[in-house]
């Protein structure tokens, strides 16, 4: 007869702080080693804001009384990442980094409680509503962070088209119709791949 599944013993389950989000995976599942199958999205808060140096605080306080160690904390020290590998993580310096996952696509809205229209990105700025639970694994113990929803405050994410100038009113709109011989559209090359832009 199968064991019966544990169950899960959540420690606190609220919103983060607002903070800019990193290795947002929270259209699709993220289906590398390191992704697993799940959904994920890191969250960098500025260190030295009182409400963010309580959040993480409060974190590694439950990680540490689950008996967790502290390289599985999911609430990490920026400045430590980036003394490791500067080139890899000299980004995070000043921030503490959150990671929170989950098996099942999180609810994404906008400010005022609104679904969003096109998902968010890596880059934009919001909150997260994370549940944290207790883990034993044998080998590991500690708190991990469920991912339930994301609100979007504000679009920070970087475009393609955010590499041109505006050039003012010197040109205008472009307002013609494309146009094709014989209403032959065989040279249309757009790419009709899944790729969304978003590779991280």
């Amino acid at each position: 007869m199968a064991e019966a599944k544990k169950k899960v013993k959540v420690v606190l389950k609220g919103v983060t702080p607002k903070g800019v989000f990193v290795w947002a995976w929270v259209d699709k599942p993220d289906n590398s080693e390191y992704g697993k199958g799940k959904y994920k999205c890191a969250q960098k808060l500025e260190k030295g804001v009182p409400e963010n140096d309580a959040f993480a605080r409060k974190l590694r306080e439950l990680h540490k009384a689950a008996k967790g160690k502290a390289d599985t904390c999911p609430i990490k020290d920026g400045d430590k990442l980036a003394e490791d590998n500067e080139e890899k993580n000299g980004k995070f310096r000043g921030f503490w980094l959150l990671t929170a996952k989950s098996k099942n696509k999180p609810e994404q809205i906008d400010a005022k409680k609104n679904p969003l229209k096109a998902t968010a990105k890596s880059g934009d700025f919001g909150r997260l509503s994370v549940a944290a639970a207790e883990f034993d694994t044998g080998a590991n113990k500690g708190i991990t962070l469920y991912l339930n929803a994301l609100q979007l405050l504000e679009r920070r994410a970087a475009s393609a088209v955010d590499d041109f100038d505006d050039e003012g009113d010197e040109y205008g709109e472009d307002k013609a119709a494309a146009e094709t011989p014989d209403g032959d559209d065989s040279g249309d090359d757009s790419n009709d791949g899944d790729d969304d832009g978003d590779a991280f």
